[in-house]
């Protein structure tokens, strides 16, 4: 059995110096390769000998050759060299992987509100990889350990994650100047808004949810004929082209309802806000970086 005593005081650099003298020939250039001198590597490998009770290398005319002892032993000793680099690059990988954050969002979220929240988080050093999904998708990726955290913007909590409530926007519903209600002037019933051409997220879409929950509130089970889009931009776009009603996030229609480009419908009774939160597994965010996030979110939250 192996003198413990000896393992534990295996200098792998010196494994490294007698691998390097048996490649090049030579203790010299060896010691020239470690960036030491050749006195000190010397004295390196003869300690290593010491602790092996073996010669490893013998001097020739031309410089050092192993023995075959030296021989028989170098592979063992670039086993545990390169298992020792192993080890160090492990230990790197899971540093990088302690200041890695991966965040699922919606690309609203990511577009609109994000960039702020990463900046007032501080969190210098701390590598951000984002994945951009839909509500659903957002919670699936969290419980699946794709993502750290996630934000989502549907009416309710998802089902087996933890959240906390950071925003919540208004939904405008608007028209393009091509569509029959643009510059309406009296208030558009819920009926009228079921009988006529929604445009709306896919499904999976927390902006959807969010406005089939408030139809849901006054009777409404379902909200008839619609143009499923994959994103608020499209939902826009739609708008714009008057295709039909769209429910757009207050901050991206400022500026159209400002030139006229889109027209704010007078809704009777039927005020649509959107939640958004960040949700994580388990009873607290899982790094470090997640929950100094989490953490500047909720408290910026509670000074509103």
């Amino acid at each position: 059995m192996a003198s413990i005593a000896v393992v534990d005081g295996t200098d792998v650099a010196a494994l490294r110096l007698f691998l390097a003298a048996v490649e090049l020939g030579s203790v010299s250039k060896a010691a020239a390769r470690m960036q030491m001198t050749q006195p000190s590597a010397t004295a390196k490998l003869q300690k290593l000998e010491r602790q092996l009770g073996t010669t490893l290398l013998e001097r020739t005319p031309t410089g050092s050759v192993a023995t075959s002892e030296g021989q028989r032993l170098a592979a063992a000793c670039a086993d545990v060299v390169a298992a020792a680099i192993a080890l160090v690059d492990r230990a790197e990988a899971l540093g990088a992987e302690r200041d890695r954050l991966t965040v699922a969002a919606t690309r609203h979220i990511a577009d609109h509100f994000l960039p702020g929240w990463v900046a007032s988080a501080g969190g210098s050093g701390v590598q951000l990889a984002l994945i951009e999904l839909d509500t659903l998708r957002v919670a699936q990726a969290v419980r699946a350990g794709d993502a750290t955290i996630g934000f989502t913007e549907g009416p309710h909590p998802p089902l087996g994650l933890r959240s906390e409530l950071v925003a919540a926007e208004r939904l405008v519903p608007v028209v393009g100047r091509g569509h029959r209600w643009y510059g309406r002037r009296s208030a558009v019933s819920h009926g009228d808004l079921v009988a006529t051409t929604l445009v709306l997220g896919h499904p999976g879409s927390g902006s959807r949810d969010v406005v089939e929950a408030a139809f849901a509130l006054h009777g409404r089970g379902g909200v008839g004929e619609h143009i499923a889009v994959q994103s608020v931009t499209a939902a826009r776009l739609a708008a714009l082209n008057g295709s039909g009603v769209a429910f757009l996030p207050e901050c991206r229609v400022n500026g159209d309802l400002a030139t006229g480009d889109l027209f704010a419908l007078p809704v009777r009774e039927l005020a649509i806000e959107q939640p958004v939160r960040v949700v994580w597994r388990g009873a607290r965010p899982a790094t470090r970086p997640a929950r100094t996030f989490v953490d500047a979110l909720t408290r910026a939250t509670t000074a509103l």
